[in-house]
């Protein structure tokens, strides 16, 4: 049930971002591509049978979103200039980190997928233990 929710606040946390369109329509574009990925691992999780496999797919995939959005970090400036991850100092009225824009925003996310994928390998470590452990 953890797991449903850290995917779900995934897919939130993208769609938003792609709706506030603060980065320009790219990166929008590419945060709502992500938040139907996201989507599609909610749906395998939340799907009947065995999530075996869609919760190591959603532990890798929320390990590489972790490292993805960490590494996109210094771009949040919007100047290729010198300054790069610092221009938003210029800005002239804040902005919301709920919505995606600048580094709050970014460390939200990032904040989301490592508990999601550390919730991920706790399933999977316990899912492991009790096929392993099974009395006889």
């Amino acid at each position: 049930m953890l797991l449903v929710l850290g995917v779900a606040a995934s897919v939130v946390l993208h769609a938003r971002m792609a709706l506030a369109g603060v980065h320009g329509p790219g990166w929008s574009v590419l945060m709502g591509v992500m938040a139907l990925l996201c989507l599609s691992c909610l749906a395998g999780l939340v799907r009947a049978g065995e999530p075996t496999a869609t919760v190591r797919m959603v532990m890798g995939t929320a390990l590489a979103m972790a490292l993805g959005h960490v590494l996109l970090l210094p771009l949040l400036g919007g100047s290729s200039g010198a300054h790069g991850a610092h221009a938003h100092h210029g800005r002239a009225a804040p902005v919301d980190a709920a919505s995606g824009a600048g580094h709050g925003g970014m460390l939200l996310v990032v904040g989301v997928e490592l508990a999601v994928a550390a919730v991920a390998v706790v399933w999977t470590r316990r899912h492991t233990q009790r096929i392993t452990y099974q009395p006889v």
